[in-house]
């Protein structure tokens, strides 16, 4: 929505105007922050939201309480490498996948601790949108 109707619709909608000025006016960042990404970044966003929402809870828990904060913790280098080796997956069916996964010379550079994470990222199809900038 153009940003001239997403005014025009705050505007107008009784749900926001009844929410506290501070939360009106971080939906309203929010949404300026949306606007300014190019279309190829809210694209990705979209896609790693379809992602999410397909998780278990369970999935999503583990992924929030475990491996996003070591995936923080990593040095950019590392992360890279394993962005680079997941999205040449995403392409690949789960047995080709698998495959991949299980060839040392896929997995190559990387340190067993990066080869786990490769392999659970893989496994909830994290980062594997195309251009996906992270986690």
């Amino acid at each position: 929505m153009p940003p001239r109707r997403q005014e025009q619709f705050l505007r107008n909608n009784q749900r926001f105007l009844s929410l506290p000025p501070e939360q009106q006016a971080q939906i309203r960042q929010r949404l300026e922050a949306w606007n300014r990404l190019t279309p190829q970044q809210q694209q990705s966003l979209r896609d790693r939201q379809r992602v999410w929402e397909q998780m278990t809870p369970e999935q999503r828990r583990y992924v929030q309480q475990s491996l996003f904060p070591r995936w923080q913790q990593m040095l950019p280098a590392r992360r890279q490498a394993i962005l680079q080796r997941l999205h040449s997956l995403r392409s690949l069916s789960e047995t080709d996948r698998q495959a991949k996964l299980n060839d040392p010379a896929f997995t190559e550079g990387l340190n067993p601790e990066d080869r786990e994470m490769l392999g659970q990222l893989a496994h909830l199809h994290v980062g594997m949108a195309p251009d996906s900038p992270g986690l």
